[in-house]
């Protein structure tokens, strides 16, 4: 479980996380508060979709998910197993993602924050690949892991995002991967039927012609 470091806020209305306020994230990889994404929905025209006030990447009611956090303690840290997945140094993370963007230099790490968090949203809107998904989670664990001082909380929620889409694009490529054989089974079962309805008919109809042409020959005997 995640833990979130004093001071951090929803970015959209300053107001700091608690037990009472929760991060939820939304499909294009935002986060923010319940009651702003709830505000997001009620004050949007029932002709448009709500969108994200970062990305403008469109979302419903529904599509908020908690973000479940540990308030009893200071500073980030991610489960201690997560298959499949390299797992991250949390005593390094926890010590960078804890720094706000300094003042020198705050400007060109907070371009390269917004192109980061840019294409963690394009990835989250769309639907693409288990290639590309692991590609920026790499990338933003080496930006996470890197030797800078320069380092933001949302980019480790936003790698933490992504580690979670990619599981699910993980257990979604196994399902489908199971949904093709059976349907593959099941079509050979039914091409195998229709084969041997077809061959049912074709004795059908021999038989029939059989029994008309003995007939037709025995009305001549009679005759």
């Amino acid at each position: 479980m995640l833990t979130l470091a004093p001071g951090c806020a929803c970015d959209v209305c300053a107001e700091e996380y608690g037990p009472q306020r929760l991060p939820h994230s939304i499909p294009c990889g935002h986060v923010l508060c319940a009651s702003c994404c709830q505000t997001i929905v009620e004050k949007t025209s029932p002709r448009l979709s709500p969108a994200c006030p970062f990305c403008r990447e469109p979302f419903t009611a529904e599509s908020p998910r908690l973000i479940r956090m540990d308030f009893t303690t200071s500073g980030w840290s991610t489960p201690r197993r997560f298959p499949a997945v390299e797992t991250f140094n949390t005593d390094l993370l926890q010590r960078k993602t804890e720094r706000l963007l300094s003042t020198e230099g705050g400007s060109r790490a907070r371009i390269e924050v917004r192109r980061l968090e840019d294409k963690v949203a394009r990835v989250a809107a769309k639907k693409c690949s288990v290639e590309e998904v692991s590609s920026l989670y790499k990338e933003l664990e080496e930006w996470l892991l890197a030797e800078k001082d320069d380092q933001t909380s949302s980019l480790f929620l936003s790698a933490a995002l992504l580690r979670a889409i990619l599981m699910n694009h993980l257990a979604h490529s196994e399902a489908s991967k199971a949904a093709k054989t059976s349907e593959a089974n099941l079509k050979n079962k039914i091409d195998d039927l229709e084969s041997g309805n077809a061959k049912l008919e074709a004795e059908l109809r021999r038989q029939v012609s059989l029994i008309s042409f003995k007939l037709h020959h025995c009305l001549i005997l009679i005759d």
